[in-house]
Parts: structure tokens; C-alpha cells; sequence
């Protein structure tokens, strides 16, 4: 099933001047470089860009819902099993 993945990211940047110089320090430390290149299996990867999205049209739209989420395909008819008509 394909459909769209909103995520929501709220992020408050502090405001200049607001971190001392050991906290900055300690950030640097933990955070990885701007510039450090990552290395990654072009195969095992699908690349994704991020879009400005609207709030509003969270859960709308995307594929549509058929039964339960948690229902297995494998419970489903098969050689040997009893499956019920539906109209």
C-alpha cells in the first residue's frame, strides 16, 4: 500500500545569545559536521525530499483503508481453507 507520510516537525531554534559557549561546545561534540558525507548502499536506500505541507490535510487522502491493519494475507483462503462469500 502507498500513500503519503506526513511528518510533523516542530523545532525551536534558540535565540542568539541564549547558549552559553560549553553548551555550544558540548553541541558541536555530539552533532555531526555540516559537511561530513554520509555512506550509504544505493539499493538498500530510497531517497526522499521533504515538501512544505499544510496541517490541515494531515490523514486525508493516500491509499484507502480496506479491513484491519493487522490482518495477515497469509490467514486469508488457501488450499484446504473455507473462505465465506461476501456480497
Amino acid at each position: 500500500v502507498k500513500g503519503n507520510l506526513y511528518v510533523l516537525f516542530r523545532v525551536e531554534f534558540p535565540k542568539d545569545g541564549e547558549l552559553s559557549k560549553k553548551a555550544i561546545f558540548q553541541l558541536k561534540k555530539l552533532l555531526p559536521s555540516p559537511a561530513m558525507d554520509i555512506e550509504y548502499d544505493e539499493e538498500d536506500v530510497e531517497v526522499c525530499h521533504l515538501d512544505a505541507g499544510d496541517v490541515k490535510n494531515f490523514g486525508k487522502g493516500g491509499a484507502a483503508s480496506h479491513g484491519d491493519n493487522y490482518d495477515s494475507d497469509d490467514e486469508e483462503g488457501g488450499p484446504g481453507q473455507v473462505q465465506c462469500q461476501q456480497s
